[in-house]
């Protein structure tokens, strides 16, 4: 098995949601294209955070942190985990943001900006 880096992974990693419909591209501004959670994408989403957790015994905010410290190892799991808490709470404070309520979240962040988005 070939080692790869964190960049591959993470590649391989949107690609499968691409594939799954999880995400879709979206044009923003200034030419940017972001990555959005399609509905089932984060119902999908937040069903394989809690097995991900369960089955490493670890918070995926957690895992997170780590990553943004770049101290996440190279573990296909563990980032994926981290980049699915991204992008999970990513887009559940948009559409909070938008006026739209949802339901109770599968996993929260703290705060640790007092930045408002939008």
């Amino acid at each position: 098995m070939e080692l790869q880096n964190k960049d591959q992974l993470k590649t391989e990693i949107l690609q499968s949601w691409l594939k799954s419909a999880w995400v879709y591209p979206m044009q923003g501004p200034e030419e940017q294209t972001f990555l959005r959670l399609t509905p089932g994408g984060r119902l999908k989403m937040r069903r394989r955070i809690g097995e991900i957790e369960s089955a490493l015994g670890v918070e995926g905010s957690d895992l997170l942190k780590q990553e943004e410290a770049g101290t996440l190892p190279v573990e296909r799991d563990k980032l994926e985990l981290a980049m699915m808490v991204q992008a999970y709470t990513s887009e559940r404070r948009f559409i909070e943001s938008q006026g739209t309520s949802l339901g109770t979240a599968a996993v929260t962040l703290e705060d640790d900006s007092p930045e408002e988005i939008g």
